[in-house]
């Protein structure tokens, strides 16, 4: 199978400083789901960028295998990853895929027993902007200790498909200040990035700024099938590619 080309990208990551990016895009028309592995990338590159910065400021990531204390909390996902876990799900080995499944459904059932799982649900659909709102929802999901079903040994088994979300969740403070991450601890540090690339990707129609689409990563199997039902657009994927950096830098930019 021929790789795809790569596509030379000069990114602010909102420091003055302009980086170069190549990413791998498909010399074709996508759509925003297929974007998605591109969009890790610059996720990866906004990580990394913070990581070297905090290094040189003497206040190296804490984060590492078999740290699995964070794994605990209500991770947001944009649709777009949603399908995309869901997708990884339905990838697995037969014995492994129903492991995975029966925790998802042991999450809902708890979540469901709880009485959080409609709450959950309408806070998504309708006050995702409101942090006063979702914060009160994501400690009482916190208190539940619902383990995210990937977790195992400790330990993130899809990595690489990890949620954007967890990709930029990253603390400097000792491992020891993570097991009551809603403490008023000054002691917990979690790094802010200077950009928010999960909040764009959530924003993100295929062509510019929508209704942010987000739910927590625990819907991610039961929301599959509604979410494909929606129609999207379809662009070349280095010019839809220009058009989410572009969201990104203009709307997600912690500098502006």
């Amino acid at each position: 199978m021929t790789p795809n080309p790569t596509v030379p990208y000069l990114f602010d990551f909102g420091t003055g400083n302009s980086v170069k990016l190549d990413l791998s895009l498909p010399n074709a028309e996508v759509t925003a789901h297929e974007l998605l592995p591109a969009v890790f990338s610059v996720a990866d590159e906004v990580v990394r960028h913070s990581c070297s910065a905090l290094e040189e400021m003497g206040k190296p990531i804490q984060c590492g295998p078999g740290c699995g204390t964070c794994c605990k909390q209500l991770v947001p996902v944009s649709e777009y990853e949603a399908v995309h876990l869901a997708s990884v799900v339905r990838a697995m080995p037969s014995v492994q895929r129903s492991r995975i499944v029966g925790k998802f459904s042991e999450a809902i059932a708890k979540l469901d027993k709880a009485e959080l799982l409609s709450e959950l649900t309408n806070a998504y659909a309708n006050e995702v902007h409101d942090w006063r709102k979702l914060l009160p929802l994501k400690k009482k999901y916190w208190n539940l200790a619902i383990p995210c079903p990937f977790l195992e040994e400790n330990s993130c088994s899809i990595h690489p498909h990890r949620p954007i979300a967890c990709r930029q969740y990253l603390v400097t403070s000792d491992r020891a200040h993570c097991a009551d991450i809603y403490s008023e601890d000054e002691e917990h540090e979690v790094v802010l990035h200077p950009v928010d690339v999960g909040g764009a990707m959530a924003s993100f129609s295929g062509e510019g700024l929508q209704h942010s689409r987000v739910m927590p990563h625990i819907f991610s199997l039961l929301a599959e099938r509604g979410i494909r039902s929606h129609s999207v657009s379809v662009l070349p994927a280095d010019q839809m590619m220009g058009r989410f950096l572009d969201l990104l830098t203009t709307c997600f930019s912690r500098s502006s």
